[in-house]
């Protein structure tokens, strides 16, 4: 997982033009997707569903996860085809990362967040695109690209906070608001499972593991995983749990590491508060020190626990047995992707060629949701989990219809077959 960006914050608003967005769409479709990000397919389900439900003055607001750094493109092309044109809210550190990027997302309609604090600015620039109605707007709930293309990362709340309030506000001019949570996943199309090897043996070789001849892969990403996972909470001067199974050493780490990094910031985590949303906590509170000019004196200290919260954070993102549990050569490919991406702390290009698939799932009209008036949290913890129930559900499907390589098993047991 890429590190989180505390420079001050910037806002980049859309700057949406249709000669920029018709040459763009151009070369996404035609360059950006099949070159830089490998996607050289793309099936677009549920398109005709979506048009017919879909009535005259009704405001979408699309819902996505985010399994993959290319989401963004997939979701311009999806949208496209659709017959929507879309707004993109995006996590400001994104703009930051060069000014041609920056130029050419506000060009395309995207506006920036700031995914760790109250930022009214950019509450206030959705809201708007769904009262002028001439956009969809596309937020992914799950904040993060967590490399896990058939499991959802618990949906953040704010999506459904953002699509109720617009709700609200539209309800007594007769607008509807559709939410629609839409389901995207990435299959490789070729057997790529040397190159998948050869990553794992480049892994092991810079923790410092030596694989057997006949490792498969699940027992290479786990020695992997152990050795760089000691690595980090060793330079850190924090101790290594003991634990047989990697997934409860991993899940001890990262508690050990959120209860340390809590007491510091005092903070009491909410009784059975999952990993992540005490990561999420902890984020906000050393973000709104790290970004304050007044607490300059802080900032050293702040950047440690930042340090501190992110190792959680990227401990969090590594699900239960989701390779070994069912390891196609996707899932295996995506943990060394992760497990490459967190060693090294900077995006991987893509191995080889893969379609993308996504999936329009049912619209979930809001009428309901505000029928009495204020939609209060449990409307807003209702709808979210509506929509990440669906979304999976989308994955799931699919998952079932996936004729590409990248569904199938790698060597038929969990634990079966070498690792070449």
């Amino acid at each position: 997982m890429l590190d989180f960006c505390d420079e001050p914050y910037r806002d980049f608003p859309p700057k949406d033009s249709f000669l920029w967005r018709a040459g763009l769409n151009w070369y996404n479709r035609a360059r950006f997707l099949p070159h830089a990000k490998r996607i050289t397919e793309l099936t677009v389900h549920g398109m005709d569903s979506l048009r017919q439900f879909r009535g005259p003055g009704d405001r979408v607001v699309l819902m996505p996860n985010h399994p993959t750094h290319a989401d963004a493109s997939i979701m311009l092309e999806a949208s496209r085809r659709a017959g929507l044109t879309t707004q993109m809210m995006a996590a400001y550190d994104v703009f930051l990362r060069s000014r041609l990027d920056a130029f050419v997302m506000q060009r395309l309609g995207a506006f920036s967040v700031d995914r760790e604090g109250s930022d009214a600015r950019a509450m206030k620039t959705a809201l708007d695109v769904l009262e002028r109605g001439r956009h969809a707007l596309v937020v992914f709930p799950e904040g993060n690209v967590y490399l896990e293309a058939d499991r959802v990362t618990p949906f953040s709340e704010g999506a459904a906070f953002l699509a109720l309030r617009a709700a609200r506000q539209l309800k007594d001019k007769g607008r509807r608001v559709l939410v629609v949570p839409v389901s995207i996943k990435a299959t490789h199309v070729t057997d790529c499972r040397p190159l998948v090897a050869e990553r794992l043996q480049g892994l092991a070789e810079a923790v410092g593991v030596e694989l057997a001849g006949d490792a498969d892969p699940i027992s290479a990403m786990r020695d992997i995983g152990v050795a760089l996972l000691h690595r980090n909470l060793t330079g850190r001067g924090l101790d290594m749990p003991e634990a047989d199974d990697l997934p409860m050493l991993i899940n001890h780490a990262g508690g050990a590491v959120m209860d340390k990094l809590e007491a510091k910031l005092g903070i009491t985590p909410k009784p059975g508060a999952s990993l992540i949303d005490r990561v999420r906590k902890g984020r906000q509170l050393i973000h709104e020190v790290r970004t304050d000019p007044g607490r300059v004196a802080d900032h050293a200290a702040a950047a440690t626990w930042a340090d501190e919260a992110m190792l959680a954070l990227r401990l969090a993102s590594y699900s239960d047995h989701y390779a070994a549990s069912h390891p196609t050569l996707d899932r295996i490919e995506e943990t060394s992707e992760k497990l490459a991406e967190d060693l090294h702390r900077k995006m991987m290009p893509p191995l080889a060629d893969r379609a993308a698939f996504v999936r329009f799932n049912e619209p979930v009209p809001l009428c309901e949701f505000v029928a009495e008036g204020k939609a209060g949290r449990k409307q807003v913890r209702a709808l979210t989990a509506r929509c990440e129930s669906a979304v999976q559900q989308g994955i799931d499907l699919l998952n079932q219809a996936n004729p590409h390589p990248g569904g199938r098993l790698w060597g038929g047991v969990p634990s079966g077959g070498p690792l070449g």
